[in-house]
């Protein structure tokens, strides 16, 4: 997805990179948190368009 423009929703974002799990987790989620979620990163993105998004909506390449 990296330099590939998608739409969530209504909301039309560019994919930037790879965001992988840190130990940041262990912060937010508390003790194990980054061994609950080693191996399941996602990516960054930057906002083309702004719009609604909901839990459920598919993703679109465009």
């Amino acid at each position: 997805m990296r330099n590939r423009q998608f739409q969530i929703g209504d909301a039309i974002l560019e994919g930037t990179g790879l965001c992988a799990p840190c130990s940041r987790m262990e912060e937010i989620f508390g003790t194990g948190g980054y061994t609950a979620v080693r191996g399941h990163g996602g990516i960054t993105a930057k906002i083309i368009q702004l719009g609604n998004t909901a839990i459920g909506d598919k993703i679109f390449p465009l």
